[in-house]
């Protein structure tokens, strides 16, 4: 069972999501993390944390877990030129990173490279046409070349919208077009407070429409996984209850 023909990957940076595997954390105190700096600065100082700990044996892999329970905090007090410039130049990297592969399926995926049953490509979609399947135009990260390729499916697995607005949701839709919310800065999801309450497009905060999730990536940033949402729940009921 199964499809038996071959696919074409397309990411945007081209890399692929690391395999994960159980480890322990570092342990990372609060006064370790230089809160607040411009990307460039904090890039190094994360780079240099994991060179340091692999001399001592420590997998990278444990490094980038250790930052887990500070990632929220570091979103939040970086400027929003910092925010901008991970948005567009380092979020890619951060991603195969921290959301990595169970290794059963990074095995099989990377079997299917080396056989040339997958084929990646990094570069970005520019254009779709529906026909005898499909005609689609990808366009080079590296040579800014166009490349056509005709497939008979096409799977969008980028994940949650990118550019609120433009969601399918019929409720987040109509919040936004009614003023009730706006889209945050990065137009990652919705607007809200530190307290999960809703920014209306007047800039007013709304005392009675919450959100939580992925629809507040943009003042949480990483609160995509279950964990975290759980913990941002557990937030929010406290507050609701007093």
């Amino acid at each position: 069972g199964g499809h038996r023909g071959d696919w074409v990957g397309g990411a945007g940076g081209g890399g692929r999501p690391a395999p994960h595997r159980k480890g322990n954390p570092i342990k990372l105190d609060v006064a370790d993390i230089p809160f607040g700096t411009q990307l460039s600065y904090f890039v190094g100082w994360f780079r240099d944390l994991i060179r340091e700990n692999q001399k001592a044996g420590i997998d990278w892999r444990d490094v980038v877990d250790g930052l887990r329970p500070f990632n929220q905090k570091i979103w939040q007090n970086w400027p929003s030129s910092a925010k901008r410039r991970f948005v567009e130049h380092t979020k890619a990297w951060w991603d195969i990173h921290r959301h990595r592969l169970a290794p059963e399926v990074h095995a099989r995926v990377t079997e299917a490279v080396r056989t040339g049953r997958i084929r990646p490509v990094a570069g970005r979609v520019v254009g779709i046409e529906a026909g005898d399947g499909f005609s689609i135009d990808i366009q080079s990260r590296h040579t800014q070349a166009l490349e056509t390729l005709q497939v008979a499916r096409i799977y969008d697995c980028t994940g949650i919208a990118r550019d609120i607005s433009t969601t399918s949701n019929s409720v987040v839709r109509s919040l936004v077009d009614r003023g009730l919310a706006r889209p945050d800065p990065l137009r990652l999801g919705l607007d809200v407070s530190a307290k999960c309450e809703i920014i209306a497009g007047d800039g007013s905060v709304s005392a009675k429409i919450l959100a939580v999730g992925p629809l507040t990536r943009g003042t949480f940033f990483e609160i995509d996984a279950i964990p975290d949402i759980r913990v941002q729940c557990a937030r929010l009921s406290k507050q609701l209850l007093g």
